[in-house]
């Protein structure tokens, strides 16, 4: 469009670029690399008394009840799996120009990012083994969640 007064064009509204996300700095910047460490024992904890209260109640005489659901739950669990593969991939190998900007637009570690992609692995497997007394995907899924530790470690601050 041409104002009158300037000439000049004013871009339409989808041209005009959008503010900047919030620096990893301001919002979360109590994630230091020490508190890193400690939001991963909280996940790890967090996930391996959840496993155990399934397994405590298979061991008091619980009874699976949702084995009819397996089939459906194995297809959410095969897409799960594949998203998550792919995101931890691409973060920490491809560097994808999407993955560039889910980091900048999320503002949080790139880290604590993986760990919640392992730690979704690990509780999907456990919502699982609660409703079909299988613990194979539990442990597929804590086996990604520990190797997502290893593969982003908390960063230590100097």
């Amino acid at each position: 469009m041409v104002s009158p007064a300037t000439g000049s064009r004013t871009p339409p509204e989808h041209d005009r670029q959008s503010p900047p996300p919030p620096a990893a700095s301001g919002t979360y910047a109590w994630l230091t690399g020490e508190r890193l460490g400690q939001v991963r024992a909280i996940l790890l904890g967090l996930t391996l008394i959840l496993a155990l209260a399934v397994w405590v109640l298979y061991s008091l005489g619980f009874e699976a009840r949702g084995p009819h659901l397996a089939g459906k739950l194995r297809v959410v669990g095969a897409m799960t799996w594949i998203y998550a593969l792919a995101q931890l991939v691409d973060h920490r190998f491809w560097n994808s120009r999407f993955a560039r900007r889910r980091r900048a637009a999320m503002g949080i570690p790139e880290s604590l990012f993986a760990w919640l992609l392992g730690q979704m692995l690990a509780w999907f497997g456990i919502v699982y083994y609660a409703l079909t007394g299988d613990a194979h995907w539990y442990a597929a899924g804590l086996g990604i969640l520990l190797v997502s530790f290893v593969a982003f470690p908390a960063r230590r601050d100097p």
